[in-house]
């Protein structure tokens, strides 16, 4: 039993399907470029944080070489010990600064690895056992429903009603 005239259904069926499969290629292209982004910004970061690392490793020879000066001249007499206080200040600052760029920087490896989809115990091999859905549901599928304690706990909350 076939009809004669669908009054166009079949074509406005086809047409709904193929801007139904149109729009969906557009949200993977879309989810495509979304995460070339993240990944993008997230290398961005790192190297961020890599140029702050190295820019403190520049900083601590520049302080400790201005520290060990006003240190020689202080010894001389040229130099009070409040310049030395100082100068051993900028240096204790300037190690500091470059330990927060070395935080940054592996919060930085963490987020490219995130973008990415691979931060996970599997791929960074933690050694850690991960939970197991199929392994959980076969070891409790013979468990009885209801426990020694569990028919406890009900008397005590029909107890409390």
């Amino acid at each position: 039993n076939q009809r004669v005239y669908s009054g166009g259904n079949q074509a406005s069926l086809l047409r709904q399907s193929i801007a139904g499969r149109d729009g969906a290629r557009a949200d993977l292209a879309q989810a495509g470029v979304l995460i070339a982004e993240a990944v993008g910004n997230a290398w961005a970061g790192l190297a961020i944080a890599n140029a702050q690392v190295q820019a403190g490793d520049r900083q601590i020879r520049a302080s400790q070489t201005a520290f060990d000066g006003v240190r020689e001249e202080a010894s001389l007499g040229a130099r009070t010990t409040l310049d030395v206080l100082n100068a051993e200040q900028e240096l204790l600052d300037a190690r500091v600064t470059r330990i927060q760029a070395e935080a940054q920087r592996y919060l930085g490896v963490y987020r490219v690895l995130q973008t990415m989809g691979l931060l996970s115990v599997e791929h960074l091999k933690l050694g850690i056992p991960t939970y197991d859905p199929a392994g959980y549901y076969n070891a409790v599928k013979n468990a009885p429903v209801h426990s020694a304690q569990g028919k406890k706990l009900d008397r005590i909350l029909e107890k409390l009603k």
